[in-house]
């Protein structure tokens, strides 16, 4: 994961002398607020901290094309408690996915002062799963078995073939807004999964992440 962020880094270097000038270098770090859609049970968000660099260069009057990297956790949860054969079963369902993802916007700026300005953004991101891990916990274990029920935990991107097989690519469009005061970002961005991510032996039942983040950062 480092060499990854500092291979970006040095390519972001690059562009720079290109256009030092107007380049702008930004550090970011926020919030993600993320889900699992798809043809599954509605699951509740799972909240995790993002982190990362961007590089925004200009392309004509107001319009500049911006490339990033960042560790991007997504998933989602679940919990349930129910009573099953006269037995009480409380239920923790967890899919944790950790990705590098790419991000590629245009995005335009309107500067209301010299100092301030509105900002949004739109274009695709890629992303590459790292590692994570799909849990099912019964009353607080994943060795538990109550009422017929087994808890387990699974790794997500293994392709071996008792665990989850998750396709470790993924691909969707990110749409968001900002503000630029001084040398300081503040910003939101709805990012909505295009891609399958479940396992090729189970294809039909599809799954895509979808994230809401928010955004903090300084630009250099």
């Amino acid at each position: 994961m480092k060499k990854i962020f500092l291979m970006v880094a040095v390519m972001i270097a690059a562009v720079s002398a290109s256009f030092a000038q107007d380049f702008t270098f930004g550090a970011r770090i926020g919030m993600n607020v993320a889900n699992i859609g798809g043809d599954g049970d509605k699951l509740e968000p799972k909240i995790g901290l993002k982190a990362g660099v961007v590089g925004c260069f200009p392309l004509v009057d107001n319009v500049y094309l911006e490339v990033g990297a960042f560790y991007a956790p997504k998933g989602a949860k679940n919990s349930e408690s129910n009573t099953i054969m006269g037995v009480k079963v409380n239920q923790d369902y967890t899919v944790k996915l950790n990705y590098i993802e790419i991000p590629i916007c245009g995005v335009y700026k309107y500067e209301i002062s010299s100092n301030f300005a509105v900002r949004g953004h739109f274009g695709p991101y890629f992303g590459v799963g790292l590692f994570g891990n799909e849990k099912l916990e019964i009353n607080g274990s994943t060795k538990n078995s109550e009422a017929g029920l087994a808890g387990y935990k699974l790794k997500a991107f293994s392709s071996k073939s008792d665990e989850c097989n998750y396709k470790r690519f993924d691909v969707g469009l990110n749409v968001g807004a900002g503000i630029e005061f001084s040398a300081c970002y503040l910003g939101v961005q709805y990012g909505a999964g295009l891609s399958n991510f479940n396992s090729k032996n189970n294809k039909d039942y599809k799954m895509h992440n979808n994230v809401f983040s928010v955004d903090f950062g300084f630009n250099f």
